[in-house]
């Protein structure tokens, strides 16, 4: 497949991902940007969910999975060992698994142990970041170790924070998932070594670039194309960036001061506007705009409506599909204006990932609820409502085909719905 992941409005600025219509191969699918364009799901739903077609053991975390060719990779912890794994999608039995000492802890414990970026496969190449910055790129056939970093080896430890955390390291343990655009592979490391964001060759994993001295973020980038610009869009632990593709210095940024520089939310850009979000705040669209080769950003609205903590939204029919943690509710914005279009009933739950899936919205909450609602701007309704997990999660859902891949604490499940 190429090797360039873009947000979904820029289908007609460039070349899309040719994954498999069946593949969700990284973070929020094969466009990383929350839809499923291979989804195989029925019109009507039943009020039940289907028994899973197979569950099987990870380990702690949050990663969500990546599906591709016929294989589900995904990454936890037992005990003191993180492990990269390769599952057979059809069973859900280990195709293999590289397992490795961790011993790095958040301060907060209800942060958990982790892992939580989510795999990114590429062709015959996957790539993983655990919790403590180690960083793999693993051979997808048979799980040969190609290349690695550990990131907190040799990149972190220049300066301590007030706290005694690391001032380039995002203090609850790296949580964003690899980018690759096309030789190189993208994840924000932090700091003057490595820089906020930083590119390593995707053959070697020698480091290519390295661009800003922030600390680093927990929120994936994106590659984008606003005002026309193709950028690397992302946050670092303090402000919402664009860099020049072709030599990454930074062409414009937002600052979002986050309390403990919590930056989550993976930015969503839609035509010129980059929505920026997260830790309570108030929903910002950022326009980008370029004249005579200068590139500035400046806010086109802002919905008070629409304050999320951790949850991405997603866009359809020139609408923004998100959630607000002060009242539990999806939130329905129209992306032009900011206009709130319409508010849900409560949907409870700390934390939701949103699949968009032809007509309908696949919603994921915390406590392991799907809920399934039908995509409008006019109104809120909801299709069905199904328990899918036992013990919660915080992990992303995954959508491939007619199947829904479902990861709580420590397991992960595979649902297979009937047309």
């Amino acid at each position: 497949m190429t090797r360039l992941f873009l947000s979904s409005p820029l289908a007609l600025t460039f070349a899309l991902t040719l994954a498999p219509a069946a593949d969700w191969p990284q973070w929020r699918g094969p466009n990383r940007d929350g839809v499923a364009p291979g989804a195989d799901l029925p019109a009507k739903w039943p009020a039940e969910p289907p028994a899973p077609k197979w569950k099987a053991f990870v380990g702690e975390g949050y990663s969500g999975p990546a599906v591709a060719g016929g294989k589900v990779f995904i990454m936890g912890r037992v005990k003191g060992d993180e492990r990269c794994l390769c599952l057979d999608a059809e069973t859900g039995k280990d195709r293999w698994k590289v397992e490795y000492p961790e011993t790095f802890q958040a301060p907060d414990p209800t942060a958990g142990r982790g892992p939580n970026a989510t795999p990114t496969v590429d062709g015959d190449r996957v790539y993983m970041f655990g919790l403590g910055g180690v960083l793999h790129c693993l051979d997808t056939a048979g799980g040969k170790v190609l290349w690695k970093h550990d990131c907190r080896a040799e990149y972190w430890g220049v300066r301590k924070g007030l706290l005694g955390d690391d001032a380039w390291f995002p203090p609850c343990g790296a949580a964003a998932s690899p980018l690759v655009d096309g030789d190189v592979v993208i994840v924000p490391v932090g700091g003057k070594k490595a820089g906020a964001f930083t590119g390593f060759d995707r053959k070697t994993g020698g480091l290519v670039w390295k661009a800003l001295d922030d600390r680093s973020s927990y929120a994936s980038p994106v590659v984008a194309a606003p005002a026309g610009v193709k950028q690397l869009v992302g946050f670092t632990g303090t402000r919402m960036v664009g860099l020049g593709h072709a030599d990454h210095d930074l062409l414009w940024a937002v600052p979002f001061k986050a309390r403990f520089e919590q930056t989550v939310i993976s930015p969503v850009v839609w035509r010129d506007l980059v929505i920026v979000a997260g830790e309570g705040k108030a929903t910002t669209a950022v326009r980008v705009t370029e004249s005579h080769g200068k590139v500035t950003a400046d806010t086109a609205w802002t919905s008070e409506d629409l304050k999320s903590y951790l949850t991405t939204p997603v866009v359809f029919a020139d609408h923004l599909l998100g959630y607000d943690t002060r009242t539990n509710r999806l939130v329905c914005v129209a992306l032009e204006t900011g206009v709130t279009a319409w508010t849900s009933p409560r949907v409870p739950g700390k934390y939701h990932s949103i699949v968009l899936a032809g007509d309908v919205a696949l919603v994921l909450n915390s406590e392991g609820t799907l809920f399934v609602v039908k995509v409008s701007p006019k109104e809120y309704t909801e299709l069905a409502k199904w328990k899918v997990a036992e013990k919660g999660t915080w992990a992303h859902l995954a959508v491939a085909g007619n199947r829904l891949y479902v990861k709580d604490k420590e397991y992960l499940y595979c649902y297979e719905v009937a047309k």
